[in-house]
């Protein structure tokens, strides 16, 4: 049995690092909820392990402890499984780190509580070995955060090992050092496990945003659009609730491009999207459906309230200020609306007529820039 430690600073000090852990522990669960990593609540669970091994450490339980910290090491095996998800050609390395963590460590904790066989070095031999393998798969692909995973993992195999042999000759106050290295292995593995989390957060931010933001001009992309025209057509069926959709043509851009270039042309259906976006009301949604093609839906919006309001500001919108890559040139619209019929036509064949029409204005030069349909021209 190792005895208490008598010194009152290093009561402190023990009290300080486990401290240190706690807050760590309870950074991550609070983290762990909010953003739903489960890296993070398995590092917690670790940590609060690693506290453990110590207090029976210094309630002078040292084979205990030694039980104790051979958990720890399998629940940091599992926090390691999950954050090495993301990399490939991993098949066999997780295998091994799961085999190792949930069935060979925990029997050895078993059997050392019982046994005080002293088993947490064989343990920290074949959990370090596995280890290194699945580290030295990852370390390619998931820089830079494995910067401070690699300090972390290595100063709780020092705590183990350190554990392992001073229990083997029962020598006095080991419980301070092994404080130490356990506080500086959460904190360099809460760094990296945060800031993975972070990179690969943006990441599924960027693809997300690709997927319902149209990079050029920032409405949102045509599959987001037609859902929503669904979601509305069934307020339609239910509340009558009216709803509008516009389809708007930007004129002069095939001029602008053989008169200034194909960057005013460009400039042009970004400074168009633009001003559409501002002369929309909150709740109302516009994608880009073709190079010169914006759609609009209005919500809760009659057929004559939208020519007259919605359309209009549209109009004006274009007409407010000149390109600022072609002072001498104004954006010109022509713009194609109806009321949502509550049938079940779907949305892209419904602005595939709207389209058709636009295309026959535009082609006439017709001075019409505004141009209803009626729910009979959609009838089959």
């Amino acid at each position: 049995m190792i005895p208490l430690p008598n010194d009152s600073d290093v009561l402190v000090a023990l009290g300080a690092l486990a401290g240190a852990q706690v807050l760590i522990v309870c950074l991550s669960v609070i983290i762990a909820n909010a953003y739903r990593e489960r890296a993070l609540l398995l590092h917690g669970a670790t940590t609060m392990m690693g506290v453990l091994a110590v207090q029976t450490l210094v309630g002078g339980h040292a084979v205990v402890a030694e039980s104790v910290m051979l958990m720890v090491l399998a629940l940091g095996g599992l926090q390691l499984r999950e954050l090495v998800t993301h990399t490939g050609a991993m098949r066999t390395p997780r295998v091994l780190l799961v085999g190792t963590s949930v069935v060979l460590l925990p029997a050895l904790a078993i059997v050392d509580f019982f046994t005080a066989w002293h088993l947490l070095l064989p343990g920290l031999a074949v959990w370090a070995a596995v280890v290194m393998v699945v580290m030295l798969r990852a370390w390619p692909q998931s820089k830079p955060w494995t910067w401070w995973l690699v300090p972390g993992k290595l100063s709780l195999t020092a705590a183990a090992g350190w554990l392992g042999w001073r229990s083997l000759d029962a020598q006095p106050d080991p419980a301070l050092p092994l404080a130490a290295m356990l506080t500086v292995w959460t904190v360099a593995v809460f760094l990296a496990t945060t800031w993975r989390n972070r990179i690969l957060g943006e990441t599924q931010l960027r693809v997300d945003a690709r997927n319902t933001v149209d990079p050029l001009t920032g409405l949102s992309t045509p599959m987001i659009f037609y859902d929503r025209v669904q979601a509305v057509r069934s307020l339609i069926r239910r509340y009558g609730h009216p709803s509008v959709l516009l389809l708007v043509h930007i004129e002069g851009l095939s001029k602008l491009a053989g008169e200034f270039g194909p960057e005013t042309a460009e400039s042009a259906v970004l400074v168009s999207a633009d001003r559409i976006q501002h002369a929309l009301r909150d709740g109302d949604v516009a994608a880009r459906l073709a190079h010169s093609r914006i759609a609009v839906l209005a919500e809760g919006m009659s057929l004559a309230e939208g020519a007259s309001n919605l359309a209009s500001r549209i109009l004006v919108a274009g007409l407010k200020e000149p390109l600022p890559a072609a002072p001498t040139e104004f954006i010109h619209f022509r713009i194609v609306l109806a009321a949502i019929p509550p049938t079940d036509m779907p949305a892209r064949a419904l602005l595939q007529r709207m389209s058709a029409l636009l295309d026959e204005q535009v082609a006439s030069g017709s001075d019409r820039r505004i141009v209803t349909l009626s729910a009979e021209d959609f009838r089959l």
